[in-house]
């Protein structure tokens, strides 16, 4: 496909149109896709994670100008929350992100995440492989920073920046939301805000000396406006990287998360496509209404409904085994 061979010839503006076919969900980008992805596997995938308002987009500008200055082909995706009600992005991460833009050689995507489980949209899976084969050595992504559904992107990137700011909130609150889990380097922001050294200090405790699979957590201080306490950071995650390619630790934990990423993309599809036919039939209908009306509860609807595609399975079974 051309397309696809002008994106391994570097071309952007090719690039940049196949990401959005497959934001659109076109068969051709998809196709596209697949010559592609033989080409992927090269590029340092960093995600950038934390609630919202700590400074993703803010953080993300200032690493991509240090790794462009570094001679680093720089790509950037930026993914932002869908409206629950109108379905549309505000796709604000560009205007946060001024100084990168205007770097020659740095690639920036908005997208909108919509509703995808994992706060990572299925065309940002898509975008990132389509960076890699661009020939981008570096990749950010800026994920939609709602608590646990970050966990998702652990599976997309080799290095996880989880990123807090001095009022995160209590222990309780921070186990909660899950970030800690995922972080390969713990970032916290604003640091010139009061009780800053307090946040460093307790999650440094709530780390400890806990290793992952080798890997020592580092937890970080950064005023992310003003660039300080960035090069600390990109320092830790080529430490990182390096760490990754050691004893060809990256490549196990790519299978492993491929793998995951897999299950992921299928529980999206086979959701949307199950409703998509469940919201036309009648008995899935007269088990909502049942449910509007208060006859039943809402774990009686999903017995109901769980009932129905039991028997249409096994009756497909039977049809099979005797036709």
């Amino acid at each position: 496909m051309v397309l696809a061979e002008k994106v391994l010839q570097g071309d952007e503006k090719s690039a940049a149109r196949l990401i959005s076919m497959i934001e659109e969900g076109k068969p051709e980008g998809f196709e596209a896709l697949s010559l592609l992805y033989p080409h992927t596997g090269n590029a340092h995938v960093v995600g950038v994670t934390g609630v919202p308002g700590a400074g993703k987009s803010t953080l993300i500008d200032k690493l991509a100008l240090m790794f462009s200055n570094q001679d680093k082909k720089v790509g950037i995706i930026a993914v932002d929350p869908t409206s629950a009600k109108g379905s549309g992005a505000l796709l604000g991460d560009r205007v946060r992100m001024r100084e990168a833009e205007k770097m020659k050689g740095i690639f920036i995507r908005s997208m909108a995440h919509r509703g995808y489980p994992g706060g990572v949209a299925k065309a940002t899976i898509g975008a990132t492989y389509i960076l890699e084969a661009l020939g981008k050595d570096t990749i950010l992504i800026e994920s939609v920073g709602a608590g646990q559904t970050e966990i998702q992107i652990s599976s997309l990137c080799d290095t996880i920046i989880t990123l807090f700011t001095p009022d995160y909130g209590d222990e309780i609150q921070l186990m909660k939301a899950g970030l800690i889990e995922i972080g390969d380097i713990i970032v916290v922001n604003k640091i010139d805000r009061p009780q800053a050294e307090e946040t460093v200090h307790d999650l440094k405790t709530f780390v400890g000396e806990q290793k992952y699979n080798g890997w020592h957590i580092p937890v970080l201080a950064i005023q992310a406006l003003k660039g300080e306490g960035i090069e600390n950071l990109i320092s830790a995650i080529n430490v990182h990287y390096q760490y990754l390619h050691a004893e060809a630790r990256r490549e196990r934990r790519k299978k492993e998360k491929i793998k995951t990423l897999m299950f992921a993309l299928l529980k999206e599809e086979v959701w949307i496509r199950l409703i998509e036919r469940w919201s036309q039939e009648k008995m899935f209908k007269d088990i909502i209404t049942h449910l509007q009306e208060g006859k039943i509860d809402p774990y009686r609807a999903v017995e109901l409904a769980l009932e129905i595609i039991d028997t249409r399975e096994a009756a497909k079974e039977v049809s099979q085994k005797h036709p």
